[in-house]
Order: structure tokens, then sequence, then C-alpha cells
């Protein structure tokens, strides 16, 4: 149930962002905000060990616990571990779903509070932040080339820097990362070490309310559910890119290569003056 947002919040978030418009008339980023006060949208609720027993007894009846974390790629006493502390990590539920072929996204959907987790394709603007700067000159190569696109000519999906270029491209007003730091509360340069890798849950599910994007964008940059498993297309990535004017196309790829050479360059003089 989502909380009443009454006129004092209301005027409070219009004003954050110098908007004098009612919320029936509000921008894309007014809406995010708002839609952080929802209680219960997104909300990491605690998965407790009687329901987690209560579903591996329904989903793997007689299958031993031991089993089914070798074959998740748990040790055994992690996941012994995990079933003993009083939350259970969603990684736990989603691995053991892939082990019995099961979808991992309705199989934590079906626990209390993750009814909200539901399968769909990403907005537009998180869709370029999973091709890497030399994957993206390839795909860009072979529209001028007339020459085949797919998947495979777009690379990894999950690769170093993707969490941080993910954060850039959804950005509604170029605050996601200062909410992020007061929210999280995380400070600037744990956040931005944190951007090479997958983003922590919490925060990407922040992030996600404050771009307005589907809960499932956030478990994707987490790592925690594949593009496929949360629902986007087989091709999403080469849909996205054809549909692209070229010059958008040059303006993406120009802004990459150069973020990609100030990386270069950092490490090259952190290399030369350690420390």
């Amino acid at each position: 149930m989502a909380v009443d947002i009454d006129a004092a919040v209301l005027e409070k978030e219009k004003f954050s962002l110098g908007r004098q418009e009612h919320f029936d008339g509000a921008p894309r980023a007014v809406a995010a905000r708002l839609k952080v006060l929802d209680a219960e949208w997104g909300k990491i609720v605690p998965l407790a060990k009687p329901d987690v027993e209560h579903w591996l007894h329904a989903v793997a009846p007689g299958i031993g616990v031991t089993v089914l974390s070798q074959r998740a790629g748990f040790s055994r006493i992690r996941i012994f571990q995990q079933l003993s502390g009083d939350r259970v990590p969603e990684e736990t539920i989603l691995k053991v779903s892939r082990v019995l072929e099961l979808d991992p996204l309705e199989q934590l959907r079906s626990f209390q509070g993750y009814e909200y987790l539901e399968s769909s394709r990403p907005d537009p603007r998180e869709v370029p932040a999973y091709i890497r700067w030399d994957y993206l000159g390839r795909g860009c190569a072979a529209i001028e080339l007339q020459e085949p696109l797919t998947e495979s000519v777009l690379g990894p999906v999950c690769f170093p820097g993707a969490s941080r270029q993910w954060i850039d491209s959804v950005d509604p007003d170029g605050g996601s990362r200062k909410h992020l730091e007061k929210t999280g509360p995380i400070s600037g340069q744990g956040l931005s070490k944190m951007l090479n890798s997958p983003l922590r849950l919490d925060l990407a599910v922040l992030a996600a309310q404050y771009a307005d994007l589907p809960l499932s964008s956030a478990y994707v940059v987490a790592g925690l559910l594949t593009p496929s498993e949360a629902g986007w297309a087989a091709d999403e990535r080469v849909q996205w890119l054809q549909q692209q004017g070229k010059i958008q196309r040059l303006q993406l790829l120009e802004k990459r290569i150069h973020a990609a050479r100030v990386r270069e360059e950092r490490n090259r003089d952190s290399a030369r003056h350690p420390g």
C-alpha cells in the first residue's frame, strides 16, 4: 500500500527541483522522487528462514541442501550459514531456482514483499549502458557497412564499469549520485569504487526509484538477474542501436571513447605515481 502524499510533502519535492507544476503535470523526475515515498515498491524485504525452508520443500522435495548448494555453486558451509541466519540473501533463491530450471524472477516474486518485482522490458535510457565502448564502435561500424549486427557483436552484457554507465545513462536530472550518497548512505568515494562492479542491490533499487525505472532493472545492474530473466528481448541491444540515428550513434560513441581515454590516463598516472 502506498503512503499518502500530503500537500506539504508534495510542495517540498517540487521546490527541490525548482518546479511549480501540480503533481498531475509534474515532470518525470518529480514523479520518480515521489515514487520513493511509496512504502512498499522496491522495499528489500528480509527472506525469513522458515519461508525459505518451506519454499525449498515445495520446489525441491527430496533434494538435500548439500546437493543444491553444489549445483548452485555455493559451498555447503556457506548455504547452511545463510539458511541459519535471520535473513537469506535473494541471490540464494535465484541461484537455486536456476539449478532447478525454474524462473528465478517468478520464484523470488512468490515470497511476500516481492510481488512488485515484475518482468519488464528495460527503459530505453538504460540499454546503451550495457554496451562497452569498443563493442559499441564495432556495432556502429556494422550498421554503416551493412554487416550483420547481432548481440554477440555487441559483446558481454556484464563488464567492469557497466554500473557507472547505467547510473549516468538513466540519471533524470544529474542528481542520482548525490541522491544515493545521501539516502544510501554512502560516501562519494565509496560509490565511485562500487560503480566499477555490479551495484549493491539497495543502491540499485534507490537509483531505479529515482530514475523511474522498472524494479527488475535494479536486479540486472546488481548482477542478480540476467537481462533475459528480467524480461528483456533476446536482441534488446541490437534493436536499440538500430533505432538510433547516425548522429546519435556517433555522439554516444564519441562520449564513450572520451570516457575510456580519461580512465586510461588516470590509470597511467596512478601507475606512475603510486600512493
